[in-house]
């Protein structure tokens, strides 16, 4: 092989090299800074407030949640929460609150590590008295604001503010043989406020 075929291989070896650089440089350079779309989990902390017709201090709890982002800025979660009561009256029983959550989530800024958002969706609830096994069951809507922040592509902290208005229109009774189930009527409020503390993996 001659020097001029040399230095033609060479050459050549090397702009190939150059322009897989340049490619991959801009294939990172578009890549999103944060990871928004596909499957998510969220692991949460859980406080809530019951409305005063409950007679209910405000418990402690927790939530998970999976979720699915189809665009960058809205994503499809299903929460699963619950979280236990004490009563404001003497000698009364604890309560367990509980909850199924669908919604849609909205972020107002993808681009930043902090990045606030909206929520708004539907669930179903119970709240069980854990002497007797006497439970409510309800439905309503919940709406919440928060922010997350994002210290990897994957990985953020963030704190979420929401109410849920619902109301209980059944009431389930442990019998042998099955429960009983008796409609309410009218409704009973069960109007709840909610602060949580979340872990993100998306």
């Amino acid at each position: 092989m001659n020097k001029r075929m040399t230095f033609f291989l060479l050459t050549l070896i090397g702009g190939a090299v150059g322009l897989t650089q340049t490619a991959w440089a801009q294939q990172v350079k578009n890549e999103p800074r944060f990871s928004s779309k596909g499957l998510k989990v969220a692991v949460s902390s859980l406080s809530i407030g019951m409305t005063s017709e409950r007679n209910l201090e405000d418990g402690e709890g927790g939530a998970l949640g999976l979720g699915y982002g189809f665009t960058d800025r809205f994503s499809l979660w299903l929460t699963l929460l619950g979280s236990e009561h004490n009563s404001d009256l003497p000698s009364a029983p604890k309560m367990d609150f509980g909850g199924l959550e669908l919604s849609i989530q909205h972020k107002f800024e993808t681009g930043s590590r902090w990045q606030p958002y909206g929520r708004i969706g539907g669930g179903v609830y119970s709240l069980k008295d854990k002497s007797t096994d006497v439970e409510l069951v309800g439905a309503g809507l919940t709406v919440g604001l928060g922010v997350d922040f994002f210290f990897s592509k994957h990985v953020g902290v963030g704190a979420e503010l929401s109410f849920k208005k619902l109301d209980y229109f059944e009431e389930s009774t442990p019998k042998p043989g099955g429960d009983f189930i008796r409609e309410l009527s009218p409704d009973l409020n069960g109007d709840a406020g909610a602060f949580m503390l979340t872990l993100t993996i998306e």
